[in-house]
């Protein structure tokens, strides 16, 4: 095989924290390096690269290529970069794109229904608001931009739980339970699974006072071109505003513009 003039991880940037873990660390450095050089290598070239101890090395290999993150071809014993790389890519580029192609939808939102609209994404086991529009109303529900919430609570918290994988659902579950947060929090784990399933058929989901006093909101789910869940968009307003034939006319607006958002994500025309 040609010898290739290979970059040294040395030469690879790192901007070094003070607190590292060491195998995270280089597991790190060497996709960076493989980044870097552009082809699959060697253990023996990433060896020579790297200068660290060869069985080390291998294990930190065996570990990436078992989570997908290298790919490592049986004939010639080279690694490479592997697909679930690409996947990670595409669900933080969905982010980025999403905030800028919601920014009309949520001003829409806002001049439908007078109150403030939301988008909020995934992040472990919380809904992350990464965006938002506010009416000029004085009295109007106002949460800040990064707050996070639990995925149990809020409308935009049951919009994405009842369209993820049942088994992701009963994981963020299990893990963040059901808490009281108001009186009309819902705590059975049945009576909650049975919220969601009526938020599928319906088509969004309602948040009446259950994770805030005086606060309610619908969310609708958004989807990405690849047909994964990566977003919620949201009306939610003071409870004395937000009355059963509002819950019910806003719900159906945050539905039809969240798949009109979803198609525009898609690439299709935004009609």
């Amino acid at each position: 095989m040609a010898a290739h003039n290979l970059i040294n991880v040395a030469d690879v940037p790192s901007d070094k924290p003070v607190y590292l873990v060491p195998a995270v660390d280089r597991a790190f450095r060497i996709i960076e390096l493989l980044k870097a050089n552009k082809l699959d290598m060697s253990l023996a070239e990433i060896t020579r690269a790297t200068g660290w101890h060869k069985s080390s090395i291998q294990k930190l290999l065996v570990t990436l290529s078992h989570h997908g993150i290298l790919e490592r071809n049986e004939d010639t014993k080279r690694y490479s970069l592997g697909i679930k790389l690409a996947e990670y890519g595409r669900i933080a580029l969905n982010k980025l794109d999403i905030r800028v192609a919601a920014k009309s939808y949520l001003k829409e939102l806002v001049e439908y229904s007078e109150e403030t609209a939301v988008l909020a994404i995934l992040n472990g086991t919380k809904m992350v608001m990464i965006d938002k529009k506010e009416p000029v109303l004085q009295i109007r529900a106002s949460p800040f931009i990064g707050t996070r919430f639990p995925a149990t609570a809020t409308s935009n918290g049951k919009a994405f739980l009842a369209w993820l994988p049942d088994s992701r659902t009963e994981e963020i579950l299990n893990s963040e339970g059901l808490s009281p947060f108001t009186g009309k929090s819902i705590l059975d784990p049945a009576a909650y699974r049975a919220n969601l399933e009526e938020t599928r058929k319906r088509g969004y989901a309602i948040d009446r006072g259950e994770f805030q006093e005086g606060v309610s909101g619908v969310s609708a789910p958004v989807f990405s071109p690849s047909h994964q869940l990566i977003a919620t968009i949201s009306i939610v307003g003071p409870e004395f505003r937000m009355t059963e034939e509002k819950i019910r006319d806003c719900g159906e607006k945050c539905m039809e513009v969240a798949e009109r958002l979803s198609a525009r994500l898609a690439g299709s025309s935004d009609t």
